[in-house]
Order: structure tokens, then C-alpha cells, then sequence
């Protein structure tokens, strides 16, 4: 406890995104990995197995960004460095290490970003019409734009909307149904998607495209999709990830989800 509250003290962050969670759920998001790891490697293999042939693959291997970069549980600095040149790390929050690494070397540049494009109208919402109207705006505006060789957007698809849902959760006071999340985590999903390939470069996708809540007997009690179209991507490979093991995120219930990997095909 005392480690994570210095944490929480020390972290470089705004007041609203500390406000609306971001840095509690940057936390508990480590807190998770520790407990969780054993669980997680078959997961984080693929992701680095796949990275590594993605990059073997590139005819350029100088600059890297990676959205929703976090803790970089899926894709280790230790790899970026020996790979690339320029590495570029974008979240809402960064880990103090990250800011500290940034501040020794010119090759690691932190952007801090929301990269649901909620965070600065989350004050205004006040019912699911309002989220569903940001959602809506959203998608009509240029949220990011990047160029470099390569790009990573890491298992995010289906978190962007978690915030806002929690957000709008505590206004309207009422926990919104597993199908009303399933709607805005595609929503958000498709923005994301939608600014993703306007960058310039090759980009790899860790999707999550289900999510299937188990009983303790192992039985499914709840499946949720997330309908996103990948045009313009060829899937590479698919696997399940056992996101929370039985009791970690419930006693009731296990969550696991279906992760596939896209990669560009368009000309980069």
C-alpha cells in the first residue's frame, strides 16, 4: 500500500485524469500483471513473438510508436531499444520509470494523450444520450495522426469506452447492461480504428474481440463481441488471454478474452 500510494502521489498527471480514474486504473493495471503474470504469458508471448516478426519484416526499422503504451507489458522497452532508434510511447499515464527513462535519452519521447479523445468533455455528460452524442462527435474528428515505421496499438479497442462508461455511470446511478458496454466499446473501437489507419506506416493490432465472463464451474455466463470492421488489415493469428483468473477480478466469475492480431496490408 505504501508503494502504490507514493505512486499515486508521484505519477506526472492531470487533475481530472486523476479525478476520472485514469491513474488509480494505471495502478491496479501493474497491481494486476504481479498477480496475475503466470496467467498472462501465454498472452504476452504472442504479442512479442509477433512484434519481433512484424519488425523483421519492415524495410525501415528507425521510429516506433506505441499506443497505449502503459506499463509496456506486452511489447518490453528492452525490445524497442534494441530495434529501433526513436521510440515513441502515448497514453493518458506514464509510469514514473518512463518519464525518468525519457529524461536520460533522446531515443524515448512520452506523448501524454487521451486517447479516446473523453477525457476533456467527461464533465459534461450527464446521461447515456450525452455519451452516445460524444461518441457520435468523436468519430467525426481527427483524434491523432502519426508517422513512423511502425505503430502498435496494444489491446485497446475494447478499453477506451471503459472510463467514459464508468464516468457516466456515477452520474446517472445506475451500472449500464453488458450490451449497452458492448455498443460503446465498438463505437470507441471503430474511432480508433478509423484514426489508426490514417497514420503512415506499417501498424500492428492487438484486438480484443470478445470477452466471455465464466462461472466457477467454467461455464460461460455472458459472451460480448465487438463487431469492428478490419478493412485494409489481414488477421495474422488468434488466441484466448486469460485476462482474470477466478477470484481475481470476482469470486463469482473469470473473464477472458479473444485476442487477434492484425497487421497493415495497405501500402505504407
Amino acid at each position: 500500500m505504501i508503494r502504490e500510494a507514493f505512486i499515486f502521489l508521484f505519477t506526472p498527471t492531470s487533475a481530472i485524469a486523476k479525478k476520472y480514474g485514469f491513474l488509480y486504473q494505471s495502478i491496479a493495471l501493474q497491481a494486476r500483471y504481479h498477480r496475475c503474470k503466470k496467467a498472462w504469458l501465454p498472452h504476452l508471448k504472442n504479442c512479442q513473438d509477433l512484434f519481433l516478426a512484424t519488425v523483421k519484416a519492415l524495410p525501415r526499422k528507425k521510429s516506433v510508436v506505441i499506443l497505449g503504451s502503459a506499463h509496456l507489458h506486452e511489447i518490453p522497452m528492452h525490445l524497442l531499444e534494441k530495434n529501433f532508434e526513436s521510440i515513441t510511447l502515448v497514453d493518458v499515464i506514464h509510469p514514473i520509470r518512463h518519464h525518468l527513462l525519457a529524461k536520460r535519452t533522446s531515443r524515448v519521447k512520452l506523448i501524454t494523450q487521451d486517447l479516446s479523445g473523453s477525457l476533456a468533455s467527461l464533465e459534461n455528460l450527464q446521461s447515456l444520450e450525452d455519451l452516445y452524442e460524444l461518441k457520435d462527435k468523436l468519430a467525426q474528428e481527427t483524434l491523432f495522426n502519426f508517422d513512423a515505421d511502425l505503430i502498435v496499438s496494444g489491446n485497446l479497442l475494447s478499453q477506451l469506452a471503459l472510463l467514459p462508461i464508468e464516468a457516466i455511470e456515477k452520474k446517472i446511478k445506475r451500472a449500464l447492461t453488458l450490451e449497452e458496454k458492448d455498443v460503446l466499446c465498438t463505437g470507441f473501437a471503430e474511432i480508433h480504428l478509423k484514426n489508426l489507419s490514417a497514420c503512415k506506416g506499417t501498424k500492428l493490432i492487438y484486438a480484443d474481440r470478445e470477452v466471455t465472463y465464466r462461472d466457477p464451474k467454467g461455464d460461460e455466463i455472458y459472451k460480448g463481441h465487438y463487431p469492428v470492421n478490419f478493412s485494409g488489415y489481414e488477421k495474422v493469428k488468434e488466441w484466448s488471454w486469460l485476462l482474470a483468473p477466478l477470484k481475481e477480478a470476482s469470486k463469482d466469475y473469470s473473464i477472458e478474452m479473444k485476442i487477434e492480431a492484425y497487421k497493415s496490408v495497405e501500402p505504407s
